[in-house]
């Protein structure tokens, strides 16, 4: 095996293993579980249920593209709530859900940007070892 690319796979594996805390800190931030007010339970589940197909094979392309500036952008960018939702609700119907609705978008988003990173890493660093034997 090529040292290049043995040193190459161990500094991916080592950019992979360093993303890892961004995804944890996205999921780290859901407040699940400690809600009894069930407007606040239907908020919630309202807005995963919303969330789930905002982010796909979109991010998927952009972590395959510009990996970890991808990754990096999905985590600190904040996505709009759509505004037809919050039509008639109460104050903290709104609340719970712009900020459910936020934090699972962009869960997904980092999710889908950090496997097309890896994915793409992948195949640059197989095909850096196919034309360099």
């Amino acid at each position: 095996m090529n040292p290049i690319f043995r040193y190459a796979t161990i500094l991916v594996i080592l950019m992979l293993l360093s993303i890892h805390p961004l995804i944890l800190s996205v999921d780290g931030m859901s407040g699940r579980g400690h809600h009894v007010n069930p407007v606040v339970e239907l908020a919630e589940k309202d807005a995963r249920r919303d969330g789930g197909h905002q982010a796909g094979l979109r991010w998927f392309a952009y972590g395959a593209g510009c990996w970890v500036f991808a990754v990096i952008h999905a985590s600190v960018n904040s996505p709009p709530v759509p505004s037809d939702r919050l039509l008639g609700k109460s104050p903290e119907y709104v609340s719970t859900y712009t900020d459910a609705y936020k934090r699972s978008i962009k869960t997904r988003r980092v999710e889908m940007s950090a496997i097309g990173w890896g994915i793409s890493l992948g195949a640059v660093l197989w095909l850096w070892n196919i034309f360099t034997d």
